[in-house]
């Protein structure tokens, strides 16, 4: 393929963006906001590292990784930098993963 093929960045309005890395996996990415409850209750919340927000990966495969923490000024990394974050990403564990109900195939 050529190098060219990974440069592209789609930016939607809502913050999201599309890229496809090196291998050719498309992936969408997402900021999901910092949590805003009180302090006792983030206490009591699992991954306190994800406390702050954390950028979600999803590929068009169905995979999910996240990234923490959230790297400033992220949708307007090159593609390079994108796909460096997303080797640092966590995959999103198996009972954290979300079952596309309305994908036909």
């Amino acid at each position: 393929m050529p190098d060219s093929y990974s440069r592209a960045i789609v930016r939607y309005a809502n913050g999201a963006l599309d890229f496809t890395d090196s291998a050719g996996t498309l992936w969408t990415v997402s900021e999901i906001a910092r949590l805003d409850y009180s302090e006792r209750l983030m206490a009591m919340l699992p991954h306190p590292e994800r406390r702050q927000g954390w950028l979600l990966f999803e590929s068009d495969q169905g995979e999910r990784r996240r990234l923490t923490p959230i790297p400033d000024e992220w949708r307007s990394l090159p593609v390079s930098e994108l796909q460096h974050c997303l080797q640092n990403a966590l995959p999103a564990s198996s009972g954290e993963q979300r079952r596309r109900t309305d994908d036909p195939s």
